[in-house]
């Protein structure tokens, strides 16, 4: 049996991931929590303990990613790969849990307050 210190919560977040500051593939967060996250992905060439960035974009409106996220990669199945997170503040983990509820639009009603604490870190 799996242990965990948190609870994870079902998502499906796009996200784009990036390995030495260049993007390799796309994926979708799957679940998580406020430590980690499972991205699936048909991208194989990602090794455990790999250290990747994930961005979430809100819309193409935006031209910096909502969230990035650094990832230290812990795991590794033929769907994806289960990763630690290290996020920038309070604040973005807060956004990056919403998101991950779906109390939170992605849309282009995003409210500029969220936006501007999360792109200024």
């Amino acid at each position: 049996m799996e242990h965990r210190c948190t609870e994870r919560i079902t998502g499906d977040l796009k996200v784009l991931i990036h390995r030495y500051n260049q993007p390799i593939a796309i994926g979708r967060i799957k679940n998580g929590s406020r430590l980690g996250v499972f991205v699936e992905t048909e991208f194989a060439d990602i090794g455990c303990e790999q250290q990747l960035r994930l961005e979430i974009v809100a819309n193409r409106q935006y031209r910096q990613p909502l969230i990035t996220m650094n990832a230290l990669v812990i795991h590794k199945t033929e769907k994806g790969f289960g990763a630690e997170l290290d996020l920038d503040s309070f604040e973005q983990n807060d956004l990056f849990m919403k998101m991950l509820r779906g109390d939170f639009s992605t849309s282009a009603s995003v409210d500029e307050t969220s936006f501007a604490v999360v792109a200024n870190g």
